[in-house]
């Protein structure tokens, strides 16, 4: 009884009391049109709108709130003017503000705006007007930069996602008067893709964002309800006689390394190379980038890893997360494999014989060069090319009594693509296909290896993006000459009501057991059929003292693809509450009633070990991140119910201070403790042995951040990761029927792992996509057999391994085409 009042309380929410009531809802929903105006001189980019030129061109005023009164009138009034010439477009904003000395103006690093405490205003622009596709150019009211890509992928997102890896080359300058703050901004040509029709008309919105009312406001009207707001663009019309540019940009760099292991003498290196990008036409880019480097990209935050999963880590490095929109299409693509330790790394130590050393063994492949063309053409249909090529590899093995030197191979050169063919359709919808390829000339036994994936990716929505369909298939191939290919696939189907305040949906998927997208893709683990559906109800009109909520309540049934045996099923709750004052709690409570059939922690194909009930909760809570002080704080408990009194508990701190409009200091700490842990530890033929252990890891990281100017800032991050897994000792036999049994088991399997690492990074930006960074990195990784208790015993322990410190220096400086055309 008091869990049908919990789930009915849960589902039935107050809903808003406010009504669209102070604009007519027709009207609202109109889209806008604002009628461009050629430029007969550029203006000044300079944050006065006082040339002429700009009294020529129409007004876009009128602002609806998107948040937090959607379809109310904005608070305050803005006026946003256009204009266009042969070479870029032209944005003169001004936000009017009853109160100057309010607006919000913190500095911060580009492209890190969801961070910065600060007033905005920023465009959309779809040139090709598709609903799906475009970019974001946005400016604060301190001058810091950023700009983002548009998913394509046509689901709902709120209004800071997108692609904020990509970087344009523009414009602009912000000054702060008595009556507001006024922006102009230039876009040139280079930066944008458009058809090169006589007379144009592209999909344009534009916002302000007011931090002290917490008000997002837009031109055109956005329904927070229902689908992406690209979904919902105005319209900015006759634009004429633009011809597409000549977008060739290159941008050479140099870098610089000292790097000194403790006790060594430094290695010293110097690196060249350079990055293209050329627009093959007025619809597709080519970028290249050839002998890139990508030592300065911030240190992984490694673990230690005791499951039978990969870990997976965030990818860092630019060229791989710039424009890549296209390439997440069926989620086939994982950039970490390229680059990634060799193929045959653990080969080198097997291959050691008497008296001999390893003396030198890659950890990463090199990568000689990566490109990839991607585009949309007139009728919507996107294409993406990607393609890289990394070198042969190998380690070094020295002769201890000759000092002679030997190599083995322990990778072969490796040729990655992908191809995606992306077709937008009406509503937000869209039908891909796309494959990705690995060729090796060679492996382990010098046959030939070819990896292949092939997918397609469909979703449908009705014109109101209240209800979607979507499905994708998938098949993995495997050739290895000599040998038996292996194929694989997978398919997943999802539909419902995916939009409005009561949303459902029903979801399946399927992966066989031999479906492996690993070589270039990511997929934690195969062999699953799943089946769940997902009740949830959301508010986005504050009512009383709750700004917006989110609650859902899902229910899972899992069961092996092959064969089909039941492993396990769950029920999800979960709520997020942001309150008036801009705190927010989330809770999440997760249960699995008949346990799970773990068919993946024994490690060898068929058997499985049985996991008891379980019971976890999740409370999380945020301060308000405008304010001075911020803290995020988060706690978790789960129950195990099993004869060993298995629990696992968690904590997580986030406190942060804005120490002043320019500096930043903050502190990450979290601790979890897994305690009676039951975890595989080995097996011998077709015996397999479990052990008891205690878990703990301790986590903390130290955030520092200093501003000088917009273009010009210091970074500092240290973190620290401890973890140690504890054996009792008592041992476990597994059964064929994923029960234990008690054995006399001798070996030690103790261990206990510290990671620790500083990066320090200070970047200028001196010229619009150009700059220079000074980088120091400092890492330790040590483990043990012996586990240390004490916090400083544990410390002195990390310290007395030794240490790997490396100084760079990089300069890249861009170059445009056009700079020289105009020079003539």
């Amino acid at each position: 009884m008091k869990f049908r009042f919990f789930l009915l309380a849960s589902l039935i929410l107050p809903v808003s009391v406010f009504n669209i009531t102070d604009v007519d809802a027709q009207v609202l929903y109109e889209k806008k049109t604002l009628e461009a105006v050629r430029a007969t001189e550029p203006p000044v980019i300079d944050g006065i709108i006082d040339e002429q030129v700009w009294q020529t061109s129409n007004i876009a005023g009128d602002f609806i709130q998107y948040s937090p009164y959607g379809g109310q009138p904005s608070k305050l009034d803005t006026e946003v003017r256009f204009l266009f010439d042969d070479e870029a477009v032209y944005i003169a904003a001004m936000m009017y503000d009853t109160s100057p000395d309010s607006i919000y103006r913190n500095l911060g690093q580009r492209d890190n705006d969801r961070d910065l405490n600060a007033d905005f205003f920023y465009v959309d622009i779809s040139t090709f007007n598709d609903g799906l596709n475009g970019e974001t150019f946005k400016i604060s009211a301190s001058g810091v930069q950023s700009d983002m890509k548009a998913r394509s992928s046509g689901e709902r997102r709120d209004r800071r996602h997108g692609d904020s890896s990509w970087d344009a080359v523009w414009y602009s300058s912000v000054r702060i008067n008595e009556t507001g703050w006024v922006t102009e901004v230039k876009i040139p040509f280079s930066a944008l893709r458009f058809p090169s029709n006589q007379v144009q008309t592209w999909g344009v919105n534009f916002w302000r964002e007011i931090r002290r009312y917490r008000e997002i406001s837009s031109w055109n009207y956005v329904d927070r309800e229902a689908g992406s707001t690209f979904n919902h663009l105005g319209e900015v019309s006759r634009l004429s006689d633009i011809v597409p540019p000549v977008r060739f940009s290159f941008t050479p760099y140099v870098s610089g390394y000292i790097e000194k292991y403790n006790g060594q003498e430094p290695d010293y290196t110097a690196n060249g190379g350079v990055d293209i990008k050329y627009g093959i036409n007025e619809s597709f880019t080519l970028d290249a980038t050839l002998i890139p480097d990508f030592g300065q990209v911030q240190s992984d935050d490694m673990v230690l890893n005791l499951t039978p999963y990969e870990v997976k880590y965030n990818e860092r490095r630019p060229f791989f997360m710039e424009g890549t929109e296209l390439f997440n299409r069926g989620d086939i693509f994982y950039s970490r494999r390229i680059g990634s330790m060799p193929r045959y790394h653990n080969n080198a130590a097997d291959s050691l014989e008497d008296n001999e050393i390893l003396s030198n063994n890659p950890q990463e492949s090199s990568l000689i060069n990566a490109s990839k063309i991607s585009g949309r053409t007139k009728s919507g249909l996107g294409i993406g090319f990607f393609n890289a090529i990394t070198r042969e590899m190998y380690a070094i093995i020295t002769d201890t009594l000759t000092y002679g030197e030997r190599h083995v191979t322990t990778g072969p050169l490796t040729n990655y693509n992908m191809l995606v063919l992306d077709q937008t359709l009406k509503n937000g919808s869209f039908v891909s296909l796309m494959n990705t390829n690995v060729w090796q000339p060679w492996d382990h036994n010098e046959k030939k290896y070819t990896a292949n994936v092939s997918g397609a990716e469909l979703k449908l929505q009705n014109a109101s993006k209240l209800y979607s369909v979507s499905a994708r298939a998938t098949l993995s191939q495997k050739y290895n000459s000599g040998a038996e290919n292996e194929f694989g696939h997978s398919y997943q189907l999802e539909g419902g009501k995916t939009g409005g305040k009561f949303r459902a949906s029903y979801s399946l998927s399927a992966l066989s057991d031999t479906y492996d997208p690993n070589d270039m893709g990511y997929l934690r683990r195969n062999n699953e059929f799943n089946n769940s559906v997902e009740f949830s109800y959301n508010t986005f009109q504050p009512f009383w003292k709750i700004y917006t909520t989110r609650n859902s309540i899902s229910f899972n049934y899992s069961q092996l693809y092959c064969p089909r045996l039941y492993t396990g099923s769950s029920i999800s709750l979960n709520s997020m509450t942001i309150f008036s004052n801009y705190w927010s709690l989330m809770i999440r409570s997760d249960y699995k009633p008949a346990g799970e059939d773990d068919y993946y922690e024994p490690r060898i194909p068929g058997r499985y070990y049985h996991r008891p009930e379980e019971l976890m909760g999740f409370i999380k809570f945020d301060t308000d991140k405008s304010k001075r002080f911020y803290f995020n704080f988060s706690a978790s408990f789960t129950k195990i119910f099993s004869e060993d009194e298995q629990f696992i508990y968690s904590f997580s701190a986030e406190p942060e201070v804005k120490l002043s409009s320019r500096a930043v200091a903050g502190v990450n700490v979290s601790y979890q403790k897994n305690v009676n842990d039951i975890g595989f530890v080995s097996s011998n033929m077709d015996d397999i042995f479990f052990g008891l252990r205690d878990n703990s890891t301790i986590s903390s990281t130290l955030n520092l951040e200093y501003i000088f100017i917009a273009d010009m800032y210091i970074t500092f991050r240290m973190r620290h990761y401890w973890s140690r897994a504890d054996y009792a000792d008592d041992y476990f036999l597994l059964g064929n029927d994923g029960s234990l049994s008690s054995v006399i088991y001798e070996d030690d399997h103790d261990y206990n792992y510290n990671a620790f690492n500083i990066d320090m990074v200070y970047t200028w930006r001196f010229a619009p996509g150009s700059e220079m960074s000074l980088v120091w990195k400092n890492s330790i990784y040590a483990d043990s057999e012996e586990i240390y208790y004490d916090f400083e015993d544990n410390i002195r322990h990390m310290f007395e391994t030794g240490s790997t410190n490396s100084l760079s220096l990089k300069i890249l400086y861009y170059l445009d085409w056009m700079y020289f055309q105009k020079r003539r």
